[in-house]
């Protein structure tokens, strides 16, 4: 038996992220905020007006979440599909403090993970092949 000395694989220069990636696609974030901004003016009119405005919002909401999810964050129709529901219920609550504040929350979480980051690890140099000793060698003495 040798003993081998494998080479180091040298250290990634992208920088690393302290800030894990938010759940939600930035895009699927701000369209929750403007389709909760569109309850300004049905707030006012009351719950006749909500029974049509909160399944058109909210549906909106989920489809457009769905598709953002699915075809630009590349997750599976499974992940896409609840967080859609979860985008749309935010998104058709009426009142529009509710979206406004998840969206706001995650857009802001998205644009922390892009914004700060670590530099790369340092590489250890390498050592001169002088300073390489197999182990057997050293025993056979």
């Amino acid at each position: 038996m040798t003993n081998e000395i494998q080479p180091v694989e040298p250290a990634s220069s992208e920088p690393r992220h302290p800030i894990p990636p938010a759940p939600i696609h930035p895009l699927a974030a701000l369209a929750t905020i403007v389709l909760d901004n569109l309850f300004t003016l049905p707030e006012i009119g009351g719950p006749a007006v909500w029974a049509i405005s909160i399944p058109v919002i909210g549906g909106i909401g989920f489809v457009t979440t769905l598709f953002v999810q699915r075809y630009l964050a590349k997750d599976g129709w499974g992940a896409s599909f609840a967080k859609a529901l979860v985008m749309g219920i935010i998104s058709g609550v009426p009142f529009s403090v509710t979206g406004s504040a998840a969206g706001g929350i995650l857009l802001a979480w998205a644009g922390l993970h892009e914004w700060v980051k670590l530099s790369p690890p340092k590489r250890q140099p390498k050592p001169p092949s002088e300073e390489i000793v197999d182990a057997e060698a050293k025993d056979a003495q």
